[in-house]
């Protein structure tokens, strides 16, 4: 059993500890300007866009009904949120370990074995489900064909670099060049959506878009809400005279519209504060 520094292997821990939050405090402040814009949209309480995890969850359990047709925040909180926490308490932990270099190998490396095994996995889970959020978060915002683009391209980096290690392993070189343009476009990216999530809001406020109205699942066959929802073309917004099931002509419809209770124009584009 080989030495270990335990002074060596503090320092590396607290290094990784401090990197740790500053990438959780960026994060966060990102994600809450984002969902403080996605809530003035959805008429959500902009207080509540500053609460870590649930502003994310709200936007998705917001898109329920009026993009998507499952609520795609369930999906958010079991892998995504529970790693984190799962990856925090670990970095915390290994902080406070009595890190004796005899000791430390009897009781310690066994479970941190299996812990390191459980976020491997963790880790591969969350960057499949990063792909497919990638779609359900920012595709009903990127309503336009350029920003729809810059949404693929995203895409495509994001599988790329899940393979990245295999197929660069034998260039450094294009390995470093990769991850410097994937770090770019990142940044890219992240400005495209923000653009997009204030280009929305200004039009809603302008009063010549309308949130989609949710759909009323009660009165609805589980095809006909695929059906209305794929027609909605996944726009979280329309112009106002376009919303709700009168949006699409009578021909695209697979059933009578009349069958359904519609509402007044007054209920259609009413915002209520939740």
């Amino acid at each position: 059993m080989f030495e270990i520094d335990e002074h060596l292997l503090s320092q590396i821990l607290a290094i990784a500890l401090i990197v740790f939050f500053i990438i959780v405090i960026f994060g966060y402040i990102i994600t809450a300007i984002f969902s403080k814009i996605m809530f003035d949209i959805l008429g959500v309480k902009a207080g509540l866009a500053f609460i870590p995890y649930y502003n994310t969850y709200r936007i998705y359990k917001e898109y329920k009904g009026r993009v998507w047709k499952k609520n795609w925040g369930i999906a958010y909180i079991i892998t995504f949120m529970i790693p984190m926490m799962v990856i925090g308490g670990f970095v915390f932990a290994l902080i406070n370990f009595p890190l004796t270099s005899g000791k430390f190998y009897e009781e310690f490396a066994p479970t941190l074995i299996l812990v390191l095994v459980v976020l491997i996995i963790a880790g591969l889970v969350i960057s499949v489900f990063n792909f497919i959020m990638l779609f359900i978060m920012y595709l009903p915002i990127l309503d336009t064909k350029g920003r729809r683009i810059v949404l693929y391209i995203q895409a495509g980096l994001t599988v790329l670099s899940m393979f990245s290690t295999f197929i660069f392993q034998d260039n450094s070189t294009l390995s470093n060049i990769f991850l410097l343009f994937e770090f770019a476009f990142n940044i890219i990216f992240m400005v495209v959506y923000f653009v997009a999530a204030t280009d929305i809001r200004a039009r809603v406020r302008s009063g010549k878009y309308v949130l989609q109205e949710k759909l009323d699942y009660n009165n609805l066959t589980s095809y006909e809400i695929d059906s209305i929802l794929k027609a909605r073309d996944r726009k979280l917004v329309v112009p106002v005279m376009y919303n709700g099931m009168d949006s699409y002509p009578m021909g695209d419809y697979p059933y009578p519209v009349n069958n359904y209770q519609m509402n007044n124009n007054e209920e259609v584009n009413r915002i209520e504060y939740v």
